[in-house]
């Protein structure tokens, strides 16, 4: 009965505070999923967006929309504050998609402001981020017309090139590369196109500035040199036939291999599928070599100027002093930071095409 008393009175404490929860109607309120930031210069102010989708009785139409706020301010809290201000209905903070940075912005530093964003606890460590080519405000007021909310389509734009072209990057992996020891980062520049908006590039940082961008035709190198990959898509243009070669399918691995302190491989494996070899005439294995060693030496020239690239501006973001540091117990940051340019990094990129296509004459 004691027993019976004790489970009844947890019930209702239970109901009770069920019925104590603060609900609140998603039409009531405005619910901000993405949010950008630009520098303004001459009044040394950042400047906020916060996009909230229109939710309606229509999803066909009304969930495409979005609704825009901007502010400035000399903090983020402010900013906050003055979005407040241009909302018809109560500002709440979801489940953010995603961050944006302006080009002004990344070119000033991001330092304050990403101190701003990791102390907010409704920012998740798990949301992208990316650069805004030009403005992230200008993107993020981009009427075009898709079958999702402009968050929406901006955060699978970044997820589904983080499995094909890039190297995914979200606040988590920043903070890590950004503080840690024998690293920097990087993030995806996206911009708005005739077409849409688009990842154009990837951008690179030193400290919190960027100093330095690549363009698509540098992804594929800096992917497999930076991480294994999987089911990826790679064209190589073949100078020597005058053709264009698409291989699909590929699966890399990739590790480091250290001969002393200051001589590096970063050893990369590649397996893909050549899937119109007919049209190519490879016809026999002599031929099949023959492909596969122009590839490789093309790649490992790739990798080698982008490696160049790196050292002379003295940033790392393939991780060799990372790598140094698992490798050498008295490594120390000051001595690498003098070592690194001049030391000797070898991409050593071996392609092989799976052999189910090739005809033997």
């Amino acid at each position: 009965m004691h027993k019976t008393k004790q489970l009844f009175i947890l019930v209702i404490l239970l109901i009770s505070l069920t019925a104590c929860i603060k609900t609140k109607i998603i039409d009531d309120i405005e619910l901000i999923m993405m949010l950008g930031y630009d520098w303004n210069a001459s009044e040394e102010k950042y400047i906020g967006t916060a996009v909230s989708p229109r939710y309606g009785s229509s999803e066909e139409t009304d969930m495409r929309e979005n609704s825009e706020y901007t502010a400035q301010a000399k903090t983020i809290q402010n900013i906050n504050s003055y979005i407040q201000t241009k909302a018809p209905n109560p500002v709440e903070i979801g489940k953010i998609l995603g961050v944006l940075f302006g080009e002004d912005l990344v070119k000033h530093g991001i330092e304050d402001l990403l101190l701003s964003i990791n102390e907010d606890p409704n920012i998740g460590r798990g949301i992208h981020l990316a650069i805004a080519r030009n403005s992230a405000e200008s993107l993020l007021k981009n009427k075009m017309i898709t079958e999702r909310t402009l968050p929406r389509f901006i955060e699978n734009l970044l997820l589904n090139n983080s499995k094909t072209n890039v190297p995914e990057m979200n606040l988590h992996d920043f903070n890590y590369r950004y503080l840690g020891q024998g690293m920097d980062p990087f993030l995806p520049i996206i911009e708005s196109t005739a077409t849409g908006i688009e990842l154009t590039a990837l951008g690179f940082f030193k400290e919190d500035k960027i100093i330095h961008e690549i363009g698509y035709d540098q992804f594929f190198v800096f992917k497999v040199m930076y991480e294994d990959c999987k089911d990826h898509t790679y064209e190589f243009d073949w100078q020597e036939q005058d053709k264009s070669i698409a291989i699909t399918s590929i699966y890399s691995k990739t590790k480091k291999k250290w001969d002393g302190r200051d001589k590096v491989e970063i050893d990369v494996e590649i397996t893909g599928t050549l899937t119109e070899s007919k049209q190519l005439g490879i016809r026999s294995f002599k031929e099949k070599d023959k492909i596969e060693k122009a590839i490789s030496d093309k790649l490992k020239e790739e990798g080698k100027d982008l490696i160049n690239q790196f050292q002379e501006l003295e940033i790392d973001p393939l991780m060799i002093g990372a790598s140094a540091k698992g490798e050498f117990r008295d490594w120390n940051s000051s001595d690498w930071e003098k070592r690194y340019p001049e030391i000797e990094i070898i991409p050593d990129i071996e392609f092989n095409l799976e052999q189910s296509n090739i005809i033997q004459q």
